[in-house]
């Protein structure tokens, strides 16, 4: 069985940017959303429509919203597993001292 080492505040550490990864994504897909429907502002008639449309619903979900939520939802996970290392930790210290 391989070693398992953990260092507990370069995972906090690690869990915090990519929480800011996460938002960032979520701010930059916003801003690519805006930019797009910018450089089809001028245009006119269905295709127009058409691509605001898909900017709007397939493109602006995936960038703004599904993207980040995956990113921000790695970084759930690994806190979690980074707090069950802290309570099994916490749990061999105690058994071993008795308490």
């Amino acid at each position: 069985m391989a070693d398992c080492r953990i260092v507990n505040q370069a995972v906090v550490t690690s869990v915090a940017n990519i929480k800011d990864i996460s938002n960032a994504y979520k701010s930059d897909g916003q801003a690519f959303i805006d930019a797009l429907t910018t450089a089809i502002s001028a245009m006119e008639g269905e295709t127009k429509d058409a691509l605001q449309k898909f900017f709007t619903t397939d493109v602006q979900k995936f960038v703004a919203e599904d993207l980040p939520e995956a990113i921000n939802g790695m970084a759930e996970l690994l806190d979690a597993n980074r707090q069950n290392f802290e309570d099994v930790d916490r749990q061999i210290a105690e058994s071993i001292s008795g308490g």
